[in-house]
């Protein structure tokens, strides 16, 4: 493995002469600063004006910036670098690849409780010292979750423990279908506790407590696709929706079928069927998750199913009424009454609702509360391109491209990420610039994604002060390009060079320490 000390020349300050500077240090910039001079000492930046204004030291290495771009260097604000299942390569040897990519910052989102946790810090620690060739590590520890911890007790010590460890932030990751999910009173603690000693938390969205409780506690999300697990779809947190629709629905089939059943049973069953294949069709994930047309028929259905319902009452109250009524009929009409008055209830209670939640309206009026509950969202849409790209049915890509659209209309900063070596399809390095791309198609102008890229992931750290942009006293994270990236994102992909941390790295060098890896 390479080590930076047989690489790098930081003994000596380094000065970009008369390049474009795209600095981030303000919310819209349209036009880079043109002709300026920025000055590196060891990590930091120590002077950034015109050219003919700026003095270099005599004993500075001089980069010629004429016709080319310097940018902070883009961070990937989510990534596991131990990965699931087989481990990476030793002493994270990822590092060169993700600095070929031009990524000079990596925000690790730690994983299962494992003695290779502590893998990570030592990654970190190494790379800082330059040990280690790679991007600047942040990394959480182990999953905030139960069965690992379950009382608020076991919460807190957790999170103090992680703290004292060194780690960066905490991850609270929810665990699905294995797991119950935190109870409210330790998802409380968790989040007080985090408060109380400083440390940033984000996380998974908490599918068992609901979107209300995740907004009360502001709670930076994971991954934009949460969204459709607590609040789209929200199925954890109402599986007895589930069942009582699925009992519901055979009871009345059976009722149906059976000769002398209510004359309503049949067509009751049909609307419902009817129903719930439209939203087949444009819940998160459906072919034709923009049609407003389905919507309505779901309405219209669900107001039939009601109608139905309260026909098969007084059908059944009838049959009751009547000395001479068989049991067997009375007990036909009282299951098709029972089973059409329950699903009424979780068509208009339920599944109604919720089909106009994943609407354009409903869409925004979730970012509107995001917004206002003042939290960051990891857009991570490579994810879901990469697990949905095969099936052409499955649109659940398209659909967090309108949540991304919606949520940037509304303020809600993205903080781009990729989950790379967190599923096997996504690599360590080229899914970020995919990322970015995606959040272009999703409506971000070119400043606002590599803002997304810069400097929302510093500020989701609660490190803006140490980087993401080109400033007097940060970090020397700073990327050369050969064209402008406000105009054409694309040149991001292929540096001329990279420095980390003050470190200068030619595209030459960086393809050499890549290939080194890669072999």
């Amino acid at each position: 493995m390479l080590l930076f000390g047989a690489h790098a020349s930081s003994a000596q300050p380094v000065a970009f002469v008369n390049v474009n500077v795209i600095p981030m240090d303000r919310e819209r910039v349209d036009v880079p600063w043109a002709a300026q001079t920025v000055v590196v000492s060891g990590d930091r930046i120590v002077a950034i004006g015109a050219t003919t204004d700026t003095a270099v030291p005599d004993e500075a290495t001089i980069i010629d910036g004429t016709g080319r771009y310097l940018l902070p260097g883009l961070v990937d604000g989510h990534v596991h670098l131990l990965g699931f299942g087989p481990g990476p390569r030793e002493n994270f040897a990822d590092g060169p690849v993700y600095l070929a990519n031009g990524i000079t910052t990596v925000v690790n989102m730690g994983g299962p409780s494992s003695p290779r946790r502590a893998t990570e810090l030592e990654w970190k620690r190494r790379v800082e010292a330059g040990a280690l060739a790679g991007p600047t590590i942040y990394t959480a520890g182990a999953f905030v979750n139960e069965p690992r911890v379950k009382t608020p007790e076991d919460v807190e010590r957790d999170i103090r423990s992680q703290a004292r460890d060194g780690y960066d932030f905490i991850k609270f990751h929810e665990l699905d279908d294995t797991t119950t999910g935190l109870s409210l009173a330790s998802y409380r603690k968790m989040i007080d506790t985090a408060r109380d000693i400083g440390i940033p938390i984000v996380g998974h969205a908490p599918n068992n407590l609901g979107v209300d409780v995740m907004l009360e506690a502001r709670q930076p999300l994971a991954h934009l696709g949460n969204l459709s697990n607590i609040y789209f779809l929200p199925l954890a947190a109402h599986r007895g929706y589930l069942l009582v629709t699925a009992t519901a629905f055979f009871l009345l089939i059976a009722a149906a079928a059976l000769s002398g059943a209510p004359p309503h049973s049949r067509w009751i069953a049909l609307a419902t069927f009817v129903a719930f294949v439209c939203l087949s069709l444009f819940l998160p994930g459906g072919p034709l998750f923009e049609s407003v047309a389905l919507r309505m028929i779901v309405t219209v259905l669900t107001l039939l199913v009601a109608i139905g319902s309260v026909a098969s009452v007084i059908f059944a109250v009838k049959i009751w009424r009547e000395p001479r009524s068989p049991a067997p009929a009375r007990m036909r009409a009282s299951l098709a009454s029972i089973a059409s008055v329950a699903l009424a209830v979780v068509l208009t209670t339920f599944w109604t609702p919720v089909a106009w939640r994943s609407s354009a309206r409903g869409i925004d009026a979730l970012a509107t509360r995001i917004h206002d509950a003042g939290i960051s969202v990891q857009s991570t849409l490579v994810v879901y391109e990469a697990i949905g790209g095969v099936n052409r049915l499955y649109r659940l890509p398209a659909f967090n491209m309108k949540v991304a659209r919606a949520l940037h209309r509304a303020g809600v900063p993205l903080v781009a990420g990729t989950d790379a070596r967190g599923i096997p399809q996504l690599a360590p390095g080229t899914p970020l610039h995919r990322e970015l791309q995606l959040l272009h198609e999703s409506g971000l102008s070119p400043h606002e994604v590599l803002r997304a890229a810069t400097v929302a992931p510093a500020i989701l750290l609660r490190k803006d002060h140490e980087f993401g942009t080109v400033s007097v006293g940060k970090r020397a994270d700073l990327l050369l390009v050969e064209r402008n990236p406000l105009q054409d994102l694309s040149t991001l992909k292929t540096p001329l060079g990279v420095m980390v941390r003050g470190r200068w790295l030619t595209r030459e060098r960086l393809q050499q320490m890549r290939a080194a890896v890669l072999k």
